[in-house]
């Protein structure tokens, strides 16, 4: 049997699988560049839960309020999938589960790799999108001002109503 120079034979399907899941996160989605959400000081978002269910429940809500009144952070994507998980007792809803959670976190990975790729922050005369209203700006005055959570480089493909895909700007 020929080997993959990429993954052994039980690994690469599951990668293959992985692959797969993040296309569909990109159709719903669009392209992904959250906030990290990460740091010694960031609040644990889980803490006062007792159970995994419960923690995966808060994780749930805690992304859903995010999502409508700011941006998520991958930090809660990854934490609401990964405690989604953690609460499946069936072994394949679990699998299921650990595949999305290595999705995430490959799509949490590419968007770090998007930024290490380009300048810090948004540049004056840079042309940006609002991600809650879509509204396309120009950079304007101090660009540390333009924080990430809020904007996006107006590159970025979305359908104008809620970040899916689209026409680009």
């Amino acid at each position: 049997m020929p080997t993959n120079p990429v993954a052994d034979a039980a690994t690469f399907p599951v990668l293959v699988e992985v692959a797969e899941e993040r296309g569909r996160q990109d159709a719903k989605w669009g392209r992904q560049d959250h906030a990290d959400g990460t740091g010694p000081d960031e609040p644990n978002q889980v803490r006062f839960c007792v159970t995994v269910a419960e923690a995966a429940d808060f994780a749930r809500w805690r992304t859903d309020l995010a999502a409508r009144h700011d941006a998520p952070t991958f930090a809660d994507l990854l934490t609401e999938e990964t405690f989604e998980a953690l609460a499946e007792k069936d072994p394949a809803a679990l699998r299921a589960e650990l595949v999305q959670v290595a999705a995430v976190a490959v799509c949490w990975i590419e968007a770090i790799d998007r930024r290490a790729a380009r300048p810090a922050g948004f540049a004056p005369g840079e042309v940006v999108r609002n991600r809650g209203t879509g509204e396309v700006l120009t950079v304007t005055g101090d660009p540390d001002l333009w924080d990430a959570r809020y904007y996006e480089p107006a590159d970025i493909v979305t359908d104008g109503e809620n970040g899916g895909p689209g026409e680009v700007a």
